[in-house]
């Protein structure tokens, strides 16, 4: 028999557990509700412009969650449009601040495959980060640039291909690719079209090696160019090591030109860009300066990242090294980003006048600065950043919302379930429970 005492206690905690367990119940509908609204916005738009996003569910109270709510991450979806490029650049935006708030909230915006070779793989040398958009085309050859290569004195090497939101066959190729491929790689797909400076970031982050070939997939590498740059840079205090680059026409596959042909010179570079983005760089040094520079898409459109980073090493007094033998190709073709990139190159020298302020003022007596001349940066209108459309910015500024209020609530249920309270309740029910005071389907735990 209980005692009178035992007995009020038992009441005052039940009652404590039937409130608490109201509110659960509340909470559960609102998100059944919410995950309807979400279902209800995606049958109204088309299969255009996609960002998908997941929430990580690889942990047991993480799996409890979604079988308690019955939720299923499904793909968030933005009505299309023929954007202008002006509008393109604020999509941009605006999804680069939902791919920070989401690593702010502690969820990575990707998900990612990989081969048995690369789980195998302990301690890479070299990661070779690969950036990919819409090139199925040329994809293959590129990767396979990197399987050919030399690496006997290499202990070994790891391939991560970013994908920035592909809408072509890109990522399935890639996956055929990964799973006959000799090299360790990892496909890593983006939840969010951030562009080539955020994509590059990401294998930053994920990269296991001191040190990264930068790689587009519309180029390849020659068989010897991670071997060279990497017995060039390994034992060295270099921040990064390049060579020469040919570029090359891509329907007569004729070589048109040459570029990254001279020595590291901060002079020549602060006057105008010479050295390419395909180049070898200590991973350590590159994150110190925080990696590739986002921002820039609010001045002009991509293309300037690697000349933005070379920059960012010449004011931090960085040594760099020329290495003078031909590495790898460079494919011109009529849907390379430079040819975007072109319509706002004056406007981005005079936000890197004033952004490598210090650059300027040691080498003030040159005639022209990133590529233009002193009267053609002074003499413009004051440069401004884009304006936002907020509009256009709703649109999937409304996918970040769902999201935000989705890890709100899973991590109130997750505090729940770890608590002491949590464990005192299904105790409780179990005590219900042995004296016949309650049914199975009762008891949710």
């Amino acid at each position: 028999m209980l005692d009178k005492s035992l007995k009020t206690e038992l009441h005052i905690t039940q009652s404590q557990l039937n409130h608490s367990h109201s509110q659960l119940l509340e909470c559960q509908a609102k998100i059944e509700q919410l995950h309807l609204h979400i279902q209800a916005n995606q049958a109204e738009t088309t299969n255009d412009n996609e960002i998908l996003y997941t929430l990580n569910n690889q942990d047991k109270d993480e799996e409890t969650f979604d079988k308690y709510v019955n939720l299923r991450p499904e793909a968030v979806k933005i009505k299309s449009s023929n954007f202008t490029v002006e509008e393109k650049r604020v999509l941009v935006i605006s999804r680069l601040q939902m791919s920070k708030t989401c690593q702010t909230m502690g969820v990575d915006p990707w998900t990612s495959i990989t081969n048995d070779k690369f789980n195998n793989c302990d301690a890479p040398c070299i990661s070779v980060i690969v950036t990919l958009f819409n090139y199925s085309k040329y994809i293959c050859e590129c990767l396979n640039s990197v399987s050919k290569s030399d690496i006997a004195n290499i202990q070994e090497i790891e391939l991560l291909v970013i994908d920035d939101c592909s809408t072509d066959n890109s990522v399935s190729i890639v996956e055929e690719y990964l799973q006959e491929s000799e090299v360790p790689t990892c496909l890593i797909k983006k939840w969010f079209n951030t562009g080539l400076a955020d994509a590059r970031n990401v294998g930053l982050k994920i990269a296991r090696s001191p040190y990264v070939f930068i790689l587009d997939a519309d180029n390849w590498i020659h068989p010897n160019c991670l071997d060279v740059l990497y017995s060039t840079i390994k034992y060295s205090d270099y921040a990064a090591v390049y060579g020469v680059v040919s570029m090359f026409h891509n329907e007569t596959k004729e070589e048109i030109n040459r570029i990254s042909c001279d020595k590291w010179n901060v002079n020549q570079l602060v006057r105008k860009p010479y050295i390419d983005a395909m180049a070898m760089f200590n991973k350590n040094i590159v994150n110190k300066l925080g990696g590739y520079s986002t921002e820039l898409i609010e001045y002009g459109w991509f293309g300037w990242e690697d000349y933005d980073l070379w920059l960012k090493l010449a004011q931090s007094n960085y040594p760099c090294k020329f290495v003078p033998e031909v590495l790898s190709s460079y494919r011109v073709h009529c849907t390379s980003m430079i040819n975007t990139t072109n319509q706002y190159a004056l406007n981005l020298a005079r936000y890197f006048h004033k952004k490598f302020a210090d650059l300027i003022l040691k080498h003030e007596q040159l005639d022209m600065f990133f590529g233009y001349s002193q009267t053609e940066i002074y003499s413009s209108e004051n440069l401004l950043p884009i304006q936002q459309d907020e509009q256009l910015k709703l649109q999937e500024l409304q996918a970040l919302q769902e999201l935000r209020k989705l890890q709100e609530i899973k991590a109130k249920f997750i505090a729940m379930q770890s608590s002491k309270f949590w464990l005192l309740r299904n105790q409780w029910f179990k005590f219900k429970k042995s004296l016949g005071l309650v049914k199975n389907t009762d008891i949710i735990v």
